[in-house]
């Protein structure tokens, strides 16, 4: 995957986050699919604290050494961000996505750049072109579950037209 087009959806990813939560009841911002399953709130608080514990760090490791990723805590923004509303987690997610695309322009990197290697502390070595597209890719794929979770969420209100959601007919994803 091309590194700009990586830039590109990282830089996008806040804004369309925002326009997907923008007029959201607040209880579709902590609908669960399911028990242990996570609400939208608690997605942005993972987002939010990605920006700080996850992709840079790593990415701050290839460059410097290739050595061994920390270990990513999943939850660990639900402790950060406690009591965050999920406009301010828009926000903050927002402001700290802004620097680190500021720092990744910063290292002018090139296709060389690509094949670095980190070591990840459950996959082992992986490059630095992997890291980039999975973090494209985690924005993506959250996009689509908060686009998911509304999608649910409202779905609970339509009565027999349930039936033409192919989204309302599955179980939780």
């Amino acid at each position: 995957m091309p590194l700009e087009a990586v830039r590109q959806t990282l830089a996008q990813t806040p804004r369309i986050i925002e326009g997907l939560i923008a007029a959201a009841p607040p209880d579709a911002l902590t609908f669960r699919e399911a028990d242990g399953r996570w609400h939208i709130v608690e997605v942005l608080s993972h987002m939010a604290d990605g920006e700080i514990t996850d992709w840079m760090p790593r990415l701050e490791r290839i460059l410097a050494d290739g050595g061994r990723f920390l270990p990513f805590d999943r939850e660990g923004g639900f402790t950060r961000y406690r009591g965050w509303t999920a406009e301010a987690l828009v926000g903050e997610f927002g402001q700290r996505r802004r620097a680190n695309l500021e720092k990744l322009d910063s290292f002018r990197l090139t296709a060389a750049h690509g094949s670095m290697t980190g070591i990840h502390p459950e996959f082992g070595p992986v490059t630095l072109d992997q890291l980039l597209a999975c973090w494209a890719t985690h924005d993506a794929a959250h996009i689509a579950q908060i686009s998911r979770l509304l999608t649910r969420s409202f779905g609970r209100y339509v009565g027999p037209w349930r039936k033409y959601f192919s989204l309302l007919q599955e179980g939780p994803a």
